[in-house]
């Protein structure tokens, strides 16, 4: 064992070290130990490679001596993944409207005409409204910051309120971006399912349907 194992700690000289053993050292250890060393001069504010940061001595909370890196929050390029991939969050989407209109978070939603979000609605009127269809849902609403729309579009969200465990829920027809434990049966409105509830009263898997009409 020695310096190609990167735990290898240098010990120190003592008085009875003679010259030859500081020579041996220095050459076997000090010099062979810095030569396999890679980072050098590294970009601490976010790191010379996009989508890593980084963090030197006790800048971020960390022991002096110590790098500390990790995955930045945006990655601005491509990312592939061999094997599983675990999603612990919300699997969202961003949205840039021509006009996001206030109110809608927390509501299923399709996109008019004007390139524009708008609520959903399983409705007689929401088959005909000419020349896009409000049944068309595209998900659910988590955030709007000026005309830019979080959606989710699929996966775990727990942002509900009421659901039974199990049940399967379907796009409203009398509540715009609303869901209904009931399937519409009534002629003309909309059959749409848009997720199962789990375990608890405030999730659910979204797995938007086909617009059926009835």
């Amino acid at each position: 064992m020695g310096v190609e194992d990167n735990q290898f700690q240098i010990e120190n000289l003592n008085a009875n070290t003679s010259f030859f053993d500081w020579y041996t050292k220095t050459n076997d250890e000090l010099i062979s130990k810095l030569n396999k060393l890679k980072i050098y001069d590294i970009d601490i504010a976010g790191s010379m490679v996009a989508g890593v940061s980084a963090e030197l001595g006790t800048s971020g909370g960390h022991t002096a001596g110590f790098i500390s890196l990790g995955i930045a929050d945006s990655i601005p390029h491509g990312l592939t993944i061999e094997g599983d991939l675990l999603v612990t969050g919300d699997n969202v989407f961003n949205l840039t409207a021509t006009a996001a209109t206030a109110g809608l978070v927390g509501k299923f939603v399709c996109v008019d005409d004007m390139g524009g979000i708008t609520s959903s609605s399983a409705n007689q009127t929401g088959v005909t409204t000419t020349p896009f269809h409000k049944n068309e849902t595209i998900g659910i609403v988590k955030s709007i910051v000026g005309n830019n729309v979080q959606i989710v579009g699929s996966g775990l969200y727990a942002g509900f309120t009421g659901l039974t465990s199990g049940q399967a829920y379907f796009l409203d027809p009398m509540i715009m971006g609303g869901y209904t434990s009931v399937a519409p049966t009534t002629t003309g409105q909309t059959k749409k399912r848009l997720f199962v509830s789990t375990l608890g009263t405030t999730t659910g898997v979204i797995q938007i349907g086909d617009s059926n009409i009835v």
